[in-house]
């Protein structure tokens, strides 16, 4: 089923990848690479505009996370109490526009930023070119890597993504003990 929905995406062409990654950028757990790597294959051979790829997906993404953002700032204030959501306001008061930032660069991470960003009501005068200059640089690594590699872009990609997990995990977690310490 997975396959078929991915040939639709690539038969329908930019407004394919355009409504793929809107589901990409909720919180519903589908990678991009599913795309972005044989669109970078597709470039390779002269199939497809890298500059597009990487400009349609990621205003893809950025709509996606929009509506994470205004659902999760809607749910907030209608079922959680103001006191509750006092600490996540004081983060992201402090260190939202670099969770933002980072948060797509990781793998699993970057489709949930959205929620707390929401909660939290960070500006969106920030949230939105943060979170689309954040897909962007992703989007572009799996497209490159997709040009670079071709067919055999998916065995690299998990180097990649592993690489870039581990060492965003350890950053996170060193990042978040230092705050939940001060607290």
């Amino acid at each position: 089923m997975l396959e078929t929905i991915i040939q639709a995406v690539f038969d329908i062409g930019y407004i394919g990848f355009f409504a793929y990654m809107i589901v990409v950028g909720t919180f519903i757990p589908i990678p991009t690479q599913l795309i972005l790597l044989p669109a970078g294959y597709l470039a390779s051979q002269g199939r497809l505009d890298i500059v597009s790829i990487v400009f349609v997906s990621a205003l893809g993404t950025t709509i996606g996370a929009l509506i994470n953002y205004h659902l999760a700032n809607f749910i907030s204030k209608k079922f959680i109490a103001p006191q509750k959501t006092k600490k996540l306001k004081k983060f992201f008061g402090k260190y939202g526009k670099l969770s933002v930032f980072f948060a797509p660069l990781s793998l699993g991470l970057g489709q949930y930023i959205s929620i707390p960003a929401g909660v939290a009501k960070m500006e969106l005068k920030w949230f939105i070119p943060i979170i689309f200059v954040s897909n962007s640089i992703w989007n572009m690594a799996m497209v490159i890597l997709g040009y670079l590699f071709g067919e055999d872009a998916s065995s690299k990609a998990i180097y990649l993504v592993g690489g870039g997990a581990v060492l965003m995990i350890l950053f996170i977690s060193l990042f978040v003990y230092k705050e939940f310490r001060s607290y």
